[in-house]
């Protein structure tokens, strides 16, 4: 039986069983630390008379974020551009639009080292350089314009959209408790 199985379909079922695992760290891992406890979440955060505007930034990274909004996070809500956000007036309303939602990108951790050995003739060195990591993270945060508080998250993955959506779905939890 185990010889009609093609080679490269059980590394396959192996990479799938792999990224559920990271996925299943991922929302344990969110659930634990995306919380008002752990400065994730604002205290007084009301979902029932703002409207909380998520920055749209580029079409891969929207997709994600529009889909996640829509399923896990039943407020109101806007999607901008930074640009629109510092351009319209109609932002200017902290009553209205008093959080924001949005991401820095971080290096996730260290400076990675590479060696490099040089000869030439007699003579040999080795040189080691830094680099940064070859990857960036994102690190969401929510900021309360009205107390000019920012609300991150402190933890991150390259896994980011499962990180949001047990984000939006706490939001969605606080909003609903809140009203």
């Amino acid at each position: 039986m185990l010889s009609k199985i093609k080679p490269y379909s059980i590394y396959v079922v192996i990479l799938a069983v792999l990224a559920n695992s990271c996925g299943a760290v991922v929302r344990m891992k969110g659930n634990q630390y995306l919380t008002e406890e752990h400065g994730a979440i604002p205290i007084d955060f009301r979902g029932d008379n703002t409207t909380i505007i998520f920055i749209t930034h580029h079409r891969s990274y929207n997709k994600y974020l529009k889909r996640n909004v829509k399923k896990h996070y039943h407020g109101s809500y806007e999607f901008i551009t930074a640009g629109e956000f510092e351009e319209n007036d109609k932002y200017l309303d902290t009553n209205i639009y008093r959080y924001v939602f949005d991401y820095k990108y971080i290096s996730p951790g260290g400076v990675v080292f590479k060696n490099q050995t040089v000869t030439s003739g007699n003579f040999s060195t080795t040189m080691s350089t830094a680099r940064a990591p070859l990857y960036n993270v994102k690190k969401f945060s929510i900021w309360d314009r009205q107390n000019d508080l920012i609300y991150s998250s402190k933890i991150t993955s390259s896994f980011w959209s499962k990180l949001q959506k047990v984000y939006l779905k706490k939001l969605e939890k606080k909003r609903i408790t809140s009203m």
